[in-house]
């Protein structure tokens, strides 16, 4: 492999700047390394050797076969799963393989597929697993280093792969990790200061950096995060609200998303620096430096938008490459790129996620009454749903207006509905996934985040709770938070919820939320905050909740420089999660531009994919998955960095969906999903002129 250019890696003093040491136990038999060895902010570290039979970095013991369960590996005891339990648990859950092989995972990509072949084995992978943490409580940031005991000395490669959404640190180990680990590469992995760390505020309990759970007052340093209020402040909110939980994306108040970039950079100059300590017999005369050493950053949603934020970040050439999946961005304002698709030019383009969310979450109950056949549907309350209806009318532009009500007539105004999310740049087609994509908790959880709010000021009346049956907070069981690590989605430990805790008839969970009648409005109120303060249209009571919000935002814009490093980018046409106009399409023209005209970001937009690969009756005769092309991505990336070949040229890949019935939709094979391609026909092309991004 072609050596890159020497870089400079001297970003120590920049990441030590963000990121305050501290201290956290050995869990093994490692020793702790010479403070002097490790990157500034790394105070200890702990290892574990892993022998490939009982255990290992990939399958976490239990084979490509264990992977493919349908139920996670239980505990011993699960009020007191060990740290290895817990881990074994997060691996099983990112592999993903128990969702079986009709839509391809697990046959034509997944973990134990390798460039389309089956991986020999069972595939466990024998290394070294690291474990830091930089920072401590709510300023802390997880890491992960893996080590293959074949790290190929000869060709060294170091691939960075923070987590997706807000997942813990072992979340990508069944993808980018095992893509990586396949080509004897080193893995570096972070959760960019999110994960599922909490602070259950009447037990007590919170979560350690392993992922064990414990009383506030013996986790003390070890605490992944703390609430942040004092015994007093604690017991008054139980009292007032009791069974609340937070958690630390939302209630951290310290808006992790802006340091993205700079927690993959870490993680990448840990994994550098361990490299060179611990594996030198056989290392490049000048050790393992970014000047021999190849390093991908890549990851999917939020990871891959951490991923281009490294690549912007990196100033000193510590990142060769870019590969991301369906990348979360919130891009810097545009100032004239456009973009068009088929020739005309899209209704929006480059809005953050707090803003087209908080839109969407107004929009959606109303807009899923002109899809009855949606996955979904048969839950959907149309009453509250034609309520919602009504109240979208009136004079914002970005709803529905009294004129168009008046012609529509109340029948009329889901289609109105609908095509206003078409007008706030969602495609078409998507309206059949709005439903399935209705989710208030994502924009509550980013304006909390953004704004750095505590969890006792209850932003736009929101909290966490676990709920009995009829929607009213109760206490967590013990298990449910032991087991947090390897089950929460990064918000509550499950099986909590978002909560109106303005609902006339008292804080009930969100779902179940009144209006000031009495009737279910899926809490209208609460939503309408968000989107206020998401667009700065907040009266003066929430003026400063929304200027705080807005300074949040604009410190995880996202430029469009990647400085010349090459990045391949893939996307569903259909992402209703992370819609393409405010996502990838624009960034390329923010690339085209910080290139003066000459981009780097190869952009792949598949047709028929969307954010999640569900193969859930509904989505699996639709829908083909992302999953498949971002593995082609990161090989044809490698190809790349190889020296055997260029980046394919910017494209739309058309996908042939599986058909047949819902839940009864054939296998995927090879024919539904063609190759992104060396040379796309010249109607799939996609192409920059004048500032405009040209979609076929």
């Amino acid at each position: 492999m072609p050596r890159p250019v020497r870089r400079s890696a001297a970003l120590a003093p920049l990441l030590a700047a963000a990121l305050t040491a501290a201290l956290v136990p050995a869990a093994t038999a490692a020793p702790a390394a010479p403070r002097a060895e490790l990157p500034s902010y790394i105070s200890a570290l702990s290892s574990v050797r892993y022998d490939g039979v009982g255990d290992d970095l990939l399958t976490a013991g239990l084979g490509f076969s264990g992977l493919r369960a349908a139920t996670p590996p239980a505990p011993a005891d699960p009020d007191r799963p060990t740290a290895a339990e817990l881990r074994r648990q997060a691996i099983w859950a990112s592999a993903g393989l128990s969702a079986g092989s009709g839509g391809g995972l697990g046959r034509l990509y997944g973990p134990n597929v390798d460039r389309g072949r089956p991986v020999p084995g069972d595939g466990k992978v024998a290394g070294v697993e690291y474990r830091a943490v930089a920072g401590s409580g709510s300023h802390s940031v997880s890491f992960v280093v893996q080590v293959p005991d074949d790290f190929d000395r000869d060709r060294p490669c170091v691939v960075a792969a923070p987590a997706s959404g807000l997942g813990g640190v072992y979340n990508m180990v069944g993808t980018a990790g095992a893509w990586g680990l396949h080509r004897r590469c080193a893995v570096a992995y972070t959760d960019k200061g999110m994960g599922p760390a909490f602070d259950d505020l009447h037990s007590g309990t919170v979560m350690a950096h392993d992922g064990t759970t414990g009383p506030r007052t013996q986790t003390a340093d070890r605490a992944a995060f703390d609430a942040g209020l004092s015994d007093d402040e604690r017991a008054r909110f139980d009292a007032e609200r009791p069974y609340r939980v937070a958690y630390k994306m939302a209630h951290a108040k310290t808006n992790p998303q802006a340091t993205w970039g700079r927690d993959v950079l870490g993680s990448v100059e840990l994994a550098l620096a361990l490299l060179d300590r611990d594996w030198r017999q056989g290392a490049p005369r000048a050790g393992y430096t970014p000047a021999t050493t190849t390093v991908i950053a890549t990851g999917v949603s939020n990871g891959g938008g951490a991923a281009v934020a490294a690549g912007e970040d990196d100033r000193g050439g510590l990142i060769d490459a870019v590969v991301a999946s369906e990348p979360q961005m919130n891009l810097a304002p545009l100032n004239g790129i456009r973009v068009t698709q088929g020739g005309r030019a899209v209704p929006a383009a480059g809005l953050p996620l707090i803003r087209y969310g908080s839109l969407a979450s107004l929009l959606q109950p109303c807009a899923a009454l002109t899809e009855p056949t949606a996955p979904g549907y048969s839950s959907l309350d149309t009453a509250a749903a034609h309520r919602r209806c009504a109240a979208l009318v009136g004079d914002d532009p970005r709803l529905i207006s009294r004129r168009d009500a008046k012609r529509a007539g109340p029948d009329g105004l889901p289609r109105l509905a609908q095509e206003a999310l078409v007008r706030a740049g969602y495609q078409p087609q998507s309206s059949y996934l709005q439903l399935a994509h209705y989710d208030p908790q994502t924009p509550a959880s980013y304006a909390m985040s953004f704004a750095r709010a505590s969890v006792a000021d209850s932003l736009c009346g929101y909290g966490w709770a676990r709920t009995d049956a009829s929607g009213t907070p109760v206490p967590y069981r013990t298990a449910e938070l032991a087991a947090a690590f390897g089950t929460s989605s990064g918000r509550a430990p499950a099986p909590g919820v978002l909560i109106d805790e303005n609902s006339p008839g008292g804080p009930v969970a969100d779902a179940r939320s009144q209006g000031p009648d009495g009737r279910h409005d899926y809490n209208l109120r609460g939503e309408s905050c968000v989107y206020r303060l998401a667009f700065n249209k907040a009266p003066r009571a929430e003026g400063e909740w929304a200027a705080r919000l807005a300074e949040g935002l604009d410190a995880t814009r996202r430029t469009g420089d990647l400085h010349g490093k090459p990045a391949l980018i893939v996307h569903g046409r259909d992402d209703t999660r992370v819609p393409v106009n405010h996502s990838t399409r624009p960034y390329l023209g923010l690339n085209s531009r910080a290139q003066h005209g000459v981009g780097t970001v190869a952009y792949v937009e598949v047709t028929n994919a969307h954010h999640f690969d569900s193969t859930a009756p509904g989505f699996d005769n639709r829908y083909v998955p992302l999953g498949y092309y971002y593995q082609q991505a990161l090989d044809l990336m490698w190809q790349r960095l190889d020296g055997r070949g260029q980046l394919p040229p910017s494209q739309v890949v058309r996908t042939v969906p599986r058909g047949g019935e819902p839940g009864h939709a054939p296998e995927l094979t090879p024919a539904n999903v063609p190759d992104i391609a060396d040379r796309p026909a010249a109607g799939d092309r996609v192409r920059i002129t004048d500032e405009t991004v040209r979609i076929p």
